[in-house]
């Protein structure tokens, strides 16, 4: 088994690191970089395993030397990372983006941020991926999480004496799931170890075919086939990609040139100087990569992706990597593998644990700004801010003291209008309740889940407590939903129509008033909503921080006669059924209440309304509530 310096390794940890830096940094041509992570698996199977075997074999092996050594391997530049990145943070980041930033940094060090990133893809509100200042630290904690079950396997398989038969039984088995289950649980075979361990596995295959396969004859093709797989993975793949193409190929491709060394012309380039000057900081030009994007993004905006921004932070990439890994990463590769290295890593990890996850308790630290920046950022949060949590997975507003005067039913849409309705509440003295678990969930009988809901589960459990609080009051009700997302198309009616067809949202909202509107009861259904899809929206940018950053461009109006275009069709909807209903239904129309004579606003005194596309923010739901305050008093005072 070969166990000496392999420099074509090196070479090809360039290959991968680019591939991966120039598809972050947004260039067309590596749509498919991503793929370098894939290639970064296979090398560590390969290295990993030839060192566990070879320790296993000498009767040397010793599992506090070996995490011992993967400590001062990689916990040097990552602390460096997380720590640097983190006072960034404090000085450009706003309180909600630094508490973002503070779980990403414990969960980083921790080794838990592919987990994170996982559970995270399932919200309703899930952070955008460019939202997210280490998010690439999730292939690193799925390494890590690797490194706990690899060395007991290889083991098990040296004692047993089949350990070609256990790696590749353990790479088929991976492989085979993370095939089968990418199509619906996209999000688990990306972040999860199991389904990536096949990818680990191939590299570790390399060492038995070494040992009873020599090919000098076919290094040169071995390592060109290789490097055509890999590139051409990069350049042809995109994100919308196959996930076992994009796995499977570039990973097969590392295999081929690892198998063949360097004892070809495309093995020597590998192994030139460059490429393994290169190679040796891939770790820490990995690390740095993300944050100086990030970081670029937030406070240059627009400027830092154009190409001298590109260029000029490929530089800083380039020469923050070099430096990285002369004065962060090789001074503690002297330390000695054993537990006392291991304990002291592990003190140190865990003040910087204390220092991150005190920050997230304590929400990113608000006090960093002046009075003026705090008051702005609670405009921008959500609309339903305003509320407090009560018993029965609700929170009220209003005047939480007072009785029980309004009920509201509904998702995300009827959880914004509580920022509308709280100021107005409050002037009446009486309190308004909604549940807090409603975000993406149709609150209405006989509907059922849509195709596409982000957590089914949660959503029958919150529509069945919600339906059962409301039968048993009389209280007036307020209904509101993203009409839209509830198409008959999310339920299998109407073929491939795309045009928007309501027929089983309009009987199940008669359901719904039949059902909770007995005894003549009061209910005001909320019209569509006007979304602002002309907007950009990053939290990142957007809100206030302690040093200046780079801020969107004033969001534009929406023309009324396209917000009324768009909203026609619901809102036709749900006159058919207030029709139905004389008595008891009031309709609010926003496209009436909201719009001006000739726009829709999106702005108002510099300040955004809306938190993302189809949300107010606290500053617009005020902003709409002021405006519909006479429509919301008729209703209550009926």
């Amino acid at each position: 088994m070969k166990t000496s310096y392999r420099p074509e390794i090196d070479g090809l940890r360039t290959v991968a690191v680019l591939g991966v830096v120039f598809f972050h940094l947004g260039f067309t041509s590596a749509s498919g970089g991503f793929a370098g992570v894939d290639v970064f698996f296979v090398i560590s199977g390969y290295l990993i395993s030839r060192n566990i075997l070879n320790d296993i074999e000498a009767d040397r092996f010793s599992f506090a030397e070996f995490y011992a050594r993967r400590a001062r391997r990689i916990l040097p530049a990552l602390i460096f990372t997380v720590a640097a990145t983190f006072i960034a943070g404090l000085l450009w980041l706003s309180p909600v983006a630094m508490r973002q930033l503070a779980k990403e940094s414990t969960h980083a060090l921790l080794s838990i941020s592919n987990i994170q990133y996982w559970r995270e893809s399932h919200e309703y509100f899930a952070a955008a991926s460019d939202q997210l200042a280490l998010l690439h630290c999730w292939s690193l904690s799925l390494e890590e999480q690797f490194y706990l079950v690899w060395p007991l396997l290889l083991l098990f398989g040296v004692r047993s004496r089949k350990p070609w038969t256990l790696i590749c039984g353990a790479g088929i088995v991976s492989c085979g799931l993370a095939i089968a289950l990418s199509h619906h649980y996209s999000a688990a075979t990306f972040f999860l170890m199991p389904f990536r361990v096949f990818e680990f596995a191939i590299g570790a295959s390399v060492i038995f075919l070494e040992r009873r396969y020599a090919p000098a004859k076919a290094a040169t093709g071995l390592t060109a086939l290789g490097l055509l797989a890999i590139v051409a993975s990069f350049v042809v793949f995109t994100p919308a990609s196959p996930f076992a193409a994009v796995t499977l190929i570039p990973s097969l491709g590392a295999a081929a040139i690892i198998l063949a060394g360097s004892d070809s012309r495309p093995g020597r380039l590998l192994a030139s100087g460059p490429f393994v000057a290169i190679g040796r900081a891939s770790y820490s030009l990995y690390l740095c990569h993300w944050p100086i994007i990030f970081f670029a993004r937030v406070i240059f905006g627009e400027a830092a992706e154009s190409v001298a921004g590109q260029l000029a932070q490929f530089a800083l990439m380039l020469t923050t990597a070099f430096l990285m890994q002369r004065f962060v990463e090789a001074p503690f590769r002297t330390l000695a593998p054993n537990l006392k290295t291991l304990g002291r890593f592990a003190a140190l990890t865990g003040v910087i644990v204390v220092a991150t996850h005190g920050t997230y308790l304590g929400k990113g630290w608000p006090q960093r700004l002046n009075a003026e920046q705090r008051a702005e950022i609670k405009l921008l949060e959500f609309g339903f801010q305003p509320c407090s949590p009560i018993e029965n997975d609700r929170c009220a507003f209003g005047d939480i003291d007072a009785p029980l005067g309004l009920e509201v039913i509904g998702d995300s849409l009827a959880e914004q209008y509580v920022g509308s309705l709280d100021p107005i509440l409050r002037g009446r003295k009486i309190r308004g309740e909604i549940s807090r678990y409603s975000s993406g969930c149709p609150v209405l009988v006989g509907l059922g889940i849509q195709r596409n809901n982000w957590n089914p589960k949660l959503c029958r459990k919150t529509i069945a407590q919600e339906l059962s609080l409301v039968r048993e009051s009389t209280t007036p009700l307020m209904i509101a939903q993203k009409w839209r997302a509830y198409r008959d198309e999310q339920y299998g009616i109407g073929g491939n129509s795309v045009s928007g067809h309501y027929s089983k949202l309009k009987q199940a909202l008669e359901n719904t008033v039949r059902d909770i509107g007995k005894n003549g009861r009061k209910i005001l259904i909320m019209g569509a909503m006007i979304d602002a899809p002309q907007c950009e929206f990053d939290a990142a940018k957007l809100l206030p921080s302690p040093l200046p950053h780079a801020r969107p461009p004033d969001c534009l109006p929406k023309a009324k006669s396209a917000a009324i275009k768009e909203t026609a069709e619901i809102d036709a909807m749900l006159r058919e059924v207030q029709r139905k209903f004389p008595d008891q239904i009031s309709l609010l129309l926003p496209i009436d209440t909201f719009c001006d004579d000739e726009q829709c606003p999106t702005m108002n005194h510099g300040i955004w309304l809306y938190i993302n596309r189809g949300h107010f923010n606290v500053a617009g739901a005020q902003y709409f509530g002021e405006r519909a305050k006479d429509q919301f008093n008729q209703f209550l005072d009926e």
